[in-house]
């Protein structure tokens, strides 16, 4: 099954503040990847790029910012094109939500994934055919 995970989880993973989270996030991905073919977005390595550098303390130097990039662009990763961007900004007018999730979300819908793993949304949600899910809920 394809799955998509959004930027908030993969911080999680290198966030040294968030420990318990960091080692649930750590496990679960690991297992996740085992099972199923992870999707992420470019706006996912931009958002995690900036959140690398910028709010982990300490942040992550240059070096270790582009290992993690590197390897994270192994996974199926979608362009955010001008078609993504309108049809994401239909997506936000419809359920009235922020313009980024939206771009989650319309990246998660067009990869055809079956779940869009976020902390961003309300677990249960079925949004365009998508299930989106909460893997910390139960944290």
């Amino acid at each position: 099954m394809r799955v998509f995970v959004d930027t908030n989880l993969w911080a999680y993973r290198l966030d040294r503040r968030e420990v318990f989270k960091g080692r649930f996030i750590k496990s679960w991905l690991r297992q996740l990847a085992q099972e199923h073919e992870i999707v992420i977005s470019t706006q996912v390595l931009i958002e995690l790029r900036s959140v690398m550098a910028r709010k982990l303390k300490p942040a992550l130097s240059s070096a270790d910012c582009r290992q993690v990039l590197e390897s994270m662009a192994q996974f199926d990763v979608v362009p955010t094109d001008a078609a993504l961007v309108l049809d994401a900004h239909e997506l936000a007018e419809a359920n009235q939500i922020s313009w980024f999730d939206a771009l989650i979300l319309e990246a998660a819908i067009r990869s055809r994934c079956a779940v869009l793993y976020s902390e961003d949304f309300n677990g249960g949600q079925q949004i365009g055919g998508l299930a989106v899910v909460n893997p910390l809920e139960s944290v």
